[in-house]
C-alpha cells in the first residue's frame, strides 16, 4: 500500500511563499515517467494546486507513492518551485542524509524536508530583519 501525504501551506503569510509543482496557481497532477524515476507499482503521483482549508486559502503539494532510489528525487526536485533550497540538489541531498529514517523514501520525508527548508527560510528572514532593526537603532 502506498502512502499519500499532503503539505498544506497557508497563503498570505509574511515572508513565506508556498511551494508548488511546475506552475504557481495551477492545479497540476503529475505522474513522473518510470524511465526517470523508479518506484514500486503503482508508481509515484504528485499534485499541486490552490485549495481552501478551514476557511483559509492554501496551496497544497501532495505525493502518493515511494521512491526505489532516493538519488532520483533530483528529477522531482526540478519540478518543485519555492522549495526554499539554497542550491539545486539540496532537497535530494537532505533526503539522502536521512536515507535510513522512516519515511525517507516517500512523501512523509519529502514534505518534512520542504517544511524544514521553509522554517529555515523564515528564520533567516526574521533574524535578518531583527539585525537590521538593531543596527538602525544603534545608529539613531
Amino acid at each position: 500500500k502506498t502512502l499519500r501525504v499532503k503539505c498544506i501551506q497557508k497563503k498570505g503569510v509574511a515572508d513565506f511563499s508556498p511551494s508548488y509543482i511546475f506552475d504557481e496557481g495551477s492545479t497540476i497532477e503529475w505522474t513522473p515517467s518510470s524511465d526517470k524515476l523508479s518506484s514500486p507499482a503503482p508508481g509515484i503521483k504528485l499534485a499541486s494546486g490552490p485549495d481552501e482549508f478551514f476557511g483559509q486559502d492554501v496551496q497544497v503539494v501532495e505525493m502518493d507513492g515511494s521512491f526505489d532510489n532516493i538519488q532520483e528525487l533530483v528529477y522531482v526536485e526540478s519540478a518543485i518551485n519555492n522549495a526554499n533550497t539554497k542550491f539545486y540538489g539540496e532537497l535530494t541531498q537532505a533526503m539522502l542524509a536521512l536515507a535510513n529514517a522512516p519515511g525517507s523514501n516517500n512523501g512523509t520525508g519529502l514534505m518534512q524536508t520542504l517544511a524544514a527548508f521553509a522554517i529555515r527560510s523564515l528564520y533567516e528572514k526574521k533574524a535578518a530583519a531583527v539585525k537590521l532593526e538593531a543596527a538602525t537603532t544603534v545608529e539613531a
